[in-house]
């Protein structure tokens, strides 16, 4: 894989007639840019809702420690995030990732195409 790419690993339609829910899951690589965008328009018509987690069986460590999403239409926006020393009386504060080799699993649903 390369930064950026996207693996559909299930895509399941989920109903019958116009009430049709569509599961699609996957995994993408980061590209280092924040967000890293999952486009699934080409599966559904509408994003309901989606879930991301880091892959790995080993410990994060501070590069990225965390991504988050944001849905914008049919598209999951993925934001790593890293830790930083700084902030008051030196607590850590997250800023955005520039990791472009993690891979991030993601499950997504909504009206099927």
């Amino acid at each position: 894989m390369a930064a950026g790419d996207v693996v559909i690993t299930q895509d399941v339609i989920l109903g019958k007639g116009s009430g049709r829910v569509r599961l699609v899951c996957g995994t993408v690589q980061l590209d280092g840019v924040n967000p890293t965008p999952i486009s699934l328009s080409a599966h559904l018509q509408s994003l309901y809702g989606a879930v991301v987690s880091i892959e790995g069986a080993t410990a994060t460590g501070a590069d990225p420690n965390q991504v988050t999403s944001a849905i914008s239409g049919t598209t999951i926006n993925v934001y790593a995030w890293k830790v930083t020393t700084g902030g008051a009386a030196g607590n850590p504060t997250e800023i955005a990732s520039g990791d472009n080799t993690r891979l991030v699993n993601f499950i997504a649903f909504g009206a099927s195409k």
